[in-house]
C-alpha cells in the first residue's frame, strides 16, 4: 500500500511498522509467553463463552448512527494516532498470522495459524458446536477438556477451529493452516523391539491399568520390564526413574513394525481390535498397552509438570498418535476378564459411553433431517433380539459407539457411517463412503449430503434449508444424474495458491484498519461503505445439480465396490436461460470474523470493485484466479491488488450462484453477513487471507439449533411409532 510519510517521520514510522510486524507475525513461542499469566481455567471460560450462541454475533452496543467524519472533524482534518485508534480501530476486526517450526523436522517445515481479534474476545468465526462430543474431533496432548488455541492440538489443521459459522465455510485459521506442513515430516525408526507376551497377559495388564499405575516403584518396574520391554542397564543401573522408563517406552514404540496411527488409513481404530487376523489383533493390543504405559507415566504425579510441558511438544508424530489412542481407550473402554479355551481366547469390552454416543447420533440425524430417522431410532433402542447390536454392524460403527475415535476428519465420517448402518433402507449401497476421500457425498432418497471438504457441499451450503453439522452439509438438492442411493466422489482440482512464511508474517500489516503506520491520519483517506439493498437480483434460481462421469476413473477400473468419480456442475435458470456452472476447483470459503461498533471506515488503499451478483457472468479471470500450469513468470497468487465485492443479497440462490462462480474460476472468498461483519472489515480480511473475492449476504438463523429444539418432541413420538410399526 502507498504510505503517507515525509522524511521527518520516517524513523518513527519504521519503528511502528516493526512493532506491528512483531505483533502480527510473531513466532508461537513469543505469543505463548505473552499469555503465560493466563490460567487454563480463565482460558476455558473464554472458550465456553465462544460456545454460547449469543457470542457468535456482535453485541447490541453498536452505535445507531455511525458517521464519518467523526463529530468535530472535517474532511480536511487529520487524526492523531490516539484519535485514529478511537475512531477507526475501535471494534474493528484484527487479523494476525503465526508460524512455528515443526519439531525435529528439517529447516523449512512450518505450521501456520491465524487468530482474529483479542484473546478474550467474545466473538468468533467458528461454528457453534452443539454437542461436547463434537469437540473430541480435536485433542490436546497436554490434557484439558477444551481446545483453547489452534496450535495446541495433534490434529492439524485443528478441526475445532476449522468449521465456519456459515454452512460450507471454514475459518481464517483453517484456510491459513492448510498451507503449512500438515503431514508428519519426522521419521523415527528404532531397532529395539518389545517382548512378546501372550494376548491373555496383555489384556490382564490393560485391565490393571484401568485403575492407574502401581504406586510401589519396585512393582511398577517389574510390571514393565518383566512383561513388556527390556532394561538395557538392568545389571548396572536399573531404570527405576520415571523419565528413564518414559525414554525406554518411546524407543520401543519408535520401531517401524508398529501401526502408524498418524496415517489416515489407520484412523478407524476398530478395524484392528475386531480384526479376524489374530496376529494383527495381537500386535494392536500390545501396541495399545505400551502406549497406555507411556501415557500414564507422562501424566503421572511423579512426572513433574515442567518436564511434561517440555516433553510433549518434542514427541515425534507417530508416538504422539499412540498417546492419543491411549487416552481415547482409557476414557471409553473397559476390558472384561478374557475367556479362554483350548484353541483361542475371546475378548469382551464394556463400552462406557455407548449411550452418550447414541444420543449424539440421534441429534445428528434429526439436525440433518435424515429421511430414515424412524428406522434409526428403532435400531438404536436395541429392543429386538433379532437385530445385531449397533456397534457390531461395521468397523466404523464399532469405532463410533466405543468412543475410540482418533482426532481429525475421520470423526465426521464415523458418525455419518454409523447413521447409515442404522438405516437398513440404505441397503449397504453407501458402504464406500470413507474419510480417505473427503471430496465425497451421497444421494439418499430425495436428498444429497456432502462432506465439508467437498466443493459441492461448500457451494450448496448457502442454499435455503441447508445446515452444517459435525462436518456434514445437508440436506441438499437431489440430482437426477445419481441413483436413489449412491455415493459420489467429486473430481475437484487443487489450488496452486499456498501461503508462505512471509505471507503469514505480514498478515496484520497487510490488513490493518489504519493502513500504513503514520504520525497522522487524514480523515479524507477513509470512508464508510454501505451495501446497496435497493437493487436486489431476483432472476437467478437453481435449476438442477448435475453430474457426469469423469474421465479420471483409473482407480475404479474393474472395482464394482468403488464409487464412480464425477464432474459436478450446478445449472441455474437466469433470465429464462439455463446456465451451467462447473464446480471445478477445491476452493475455500472463509466466514468473515464479526466486528463491533460498525460499520467501520476503510482506508483508501484497500482496492475493491462492487458488482451485483447478476453481473458475475460477465466477469472472467478475476484477480488471483487459478491459472494452473499457465502461470505467468513472477505471478504471485497472494498479491491481492483489488477485491471483487459481490452483493448477493435477497434469494439464497444468489449466494449459491456466487459461490459456484468462485468454484468455476478457482477463487477462494470471504463470505460476510453484513449485519455481523461490516464491509470494511470483510475487505480487510480478504487482504489478510490473500483472496480477491468477498461475497456479501444477509444474516441467516442458526437452523441447527432450531431443528434440535423442534426435534425433541418428535424423537419420543417417532420411537413409539417405530416400535408399534415393528410389532
Amino acid at each position: 500500500m502507498a504510505g503517507r510519510q515525509g522524511p521527518e517521520t520516517q524513523v518513527n514510522t519504521q519503528r511502528e511498522i516493526a512493532a506491528r510486524a512483531a505483533e502480527g507475525g510473531r513466532h508461537l513461542q513469543q505469543l505463548e509467553d505473552t499469555r503465560a499469566n493466563a490460567t487454563e481455567d480463565e482460558q476455558s471460560e473464554d472458550f465456553d463463552r465462544d460456545d454460547d450462541e449469543s457470542s457468535s454475533r456482535p453485541t447490541s452496543e453498536t452505535p445507531s448512527t455511525p458517521q464519518w467524519p467523526p463529530a468535530g472533524f472535517t474532511d480536511s482534518d487529520s487524526l492523531s494516532p490516539t484519535e485514529a485508534q478511537q475512531f477507526i480501530c475501535h471494534g474493528a476486526a484484527n487479523f494476525f498470522g503465526h508460524y512455528d517450526q515443526v519439531p525435529h523436522a528439517i529447516k523449512g517445515h512450518y505450521r501456520f495459524f491465524a487468530t482474529c481479534g483479542k484473546h478474550t474476545d467474545q466473538l468468533t468465526d467458528r461454528a457453534i458446536l452443539s454437542n461436547e462430543t463434537y469437540k473430541s474431533a480435536s485433542l490436546r496432548l497436554t490434557g484439558g477438556r477444551n481446545v483453547i488455541e489452534p496450535w495446541e492440538t495433534l490434529d492439524q489443521p485443528c478441526i475445532v477451529f476449522s468449521f465456519g459459522r456459515l454452512p460450507g465455510t471454514g475459518t481464517l485459521n483453517s484456510w491459513i493452516s492448510s498451507s503449512g506442513s500438515l503431514l508428519p515430516v519426522v521419521t523415527v525408526d528404532s531397532k529395539v523391539k518389545s517382548k512378546k507376551p501372550s494376548l491373555i497377559r496383555i489384556l490382564e495388564r490393560m485391565r490393571v491399568l484401568e485403575d492407574g499405575l502401581e504406586e510401589d516403584g519396585d512393582l511398577l518396574y517389574k510390571s514393565l520390564y518383566g512383561l513388556l520391554i527390556s532394561d538395557p542397564e538392568k545389571r548396572s543401573k536399573p531404570h527405576y526413574a520415571m523419565e528413564l522408563q518414559i525414554s525406554d517406552l518411546i524407543t520401543v514404540l519408535s520401531h517401524s513394525d508398529w501401526i502408524n496411527f498418524s496415517y489416515m488409513e489407520n484412523h478407524v481404530v476398530a478395524q484392528f481390535f475386531i480384526s479376524e487376523n489374530e496376529a494383527e489383533r495381537h500386535r494392536f493390543f500390545l501396541q495399545t498397552l505400551l502406549s497406555i504405559e507411556l501415557y500414564l507415566r507422562i501424566h503421572s504425579p511423579e512426572h513433574q509438570e515442567w518436564a511434561k510441558r517440555k516433553l510433549l511438544p518434542q514427541i515425534p508424530p507417530k508416538i504422539a498418535w499412540d498417546l492419543a489412542l491411549a487416552q481415547r481407550w482409557l476414557d471409553n473402554i473397559a476390558i472384561e476378564r478374557p475367556k479362554t479355551s483350548s484353541s483361542q481366547s475371546s475378548i469382551s469390552f464394556t463400552l462406557a459411553n455407548k449411550e452418550r454416543q447414541k444420543d449424539v447420533l440421534r441429534s445428528f440425524g434429526w439436525a440433518l433431517k435424515w429421511p430414515g430417522m424412524r428406522e434409526v431410532e428403532y435400531i438404536l433402542e436395541e429392543q429386538d433380539a433379532r437385530e445385531r447390536a449397533v456397534e457390531d454392524r461395521s468397523a466404523d460403527a464399532m469405532s463410533w459407539f466405543s468412543g475410540v475415535i482418533l482426532p481429525g476428519r475421520s470423526m465426521s465420517f464415523l458418525l455419518m457411517n454409523s447413521l447409515i448402518d442404522g438405516d437398513r433402507d440404505t441397503e449397504r449401497k453407501l458402504n464406500a463412503l470413507t474419510h480417505l476421500y473427503p471430496n465425497s457425498g451421497f444421494q439418499y432418497r430425495a436428498n444429497t449430503y456432502w462432506s465439508w471438504e467437498c466443493v459441492v457441499g461448500k457451494v450448496l451450503g448457502a442454499a435455503r434449508g441447508v445446515r452444517q453439522v459435525a462436518g456434514w452439509i445437508g440436506p441438499c438438492l437431489a440430482s437426477p444424474d445419481l441413483h436413489r442411493t449412491e455415493v459420489a466422489r467429486v473430481v475437484q482440482r487443487q489450488l496452486t495458491q499456498h501461503h508462505t512464511v512471509k505471507d503469514v508474517d505480514t498478515t496484520h500489516i497487510r490488513s490493518h484498519p489504519l493502513g500504513m503506520a503514520d504520525q497522522s491520519y487524514p480523515v479524507e483517506d477513509y470512508d464508510i461503505l454501505y451495501p446497496d439493498m435497493d437493487n436486489l437480483c431476483n432472476n437467478i434460481r437453481i435449476e438442477r445439480l448435475a453430474f457426469t462421469e469423469s474421465k479420471r476413473q483409473s482407480e475404479n477400473s474393474g472395482r464394482k465396490d468403488l464409487p464412480d468419480n464425477f464432474d459436478a456442475s450446478l445449472v441455474f435458470a437466469i433470465g429464462g436461460s439455463s446456465v451451467p456452472i462447473p464446480l471445478t476447483y477445491d476452493i475455500f470459503f472463509v466466514t468473515a470474523y464479526p466486528c463491533k461498533y460498525g460499520p467501520h471506515v476503510l482506508f483508501y488503499d484497500y482496492g475493491f470493485r462492487v458488482v451485483n451478483v447478476s453481473k458475475l457472468l460477465g466477469i472472467e479471470r478475476w484477480g488471483n484466479y487459478e491459472r494452473g500450469a499457465k502461470v505467468e513468470d513472477g505471478f504471485d497468487y497472494n498479491d491481492v491488488k483489488e477485491v471483487l465485492l459481490v452483493e448477493a443479497f435477497g434469494n439464497p440462490d444468489n449466494e449459491v450462484f456466487a459461490r459456484a462462480w468462485c468454484a468455476r474460476w478457482g477463487l477462494s472468498a470471504v463470505v460476510a453477513e453484513i449485519y455481523t461483519t461490516c464491509i470494511a472489515c470483510a475487505i480487510r480480511e480478504a487482504y489478510a487471507a490473500c483472496v480477491s473475492v468477498v461475497i456479501l449476504t444477509e444474516a441467516r438463523g442458526n437452523e441447527e439449533f432450531e431443528e434440535a429444539e423442534q426435534a425433541k418432541g418428535e424423537r419420543g413420538r417417532s420411537r413409539s411409532a417405530a416400535g408399534r410399526s415393528r410389532r
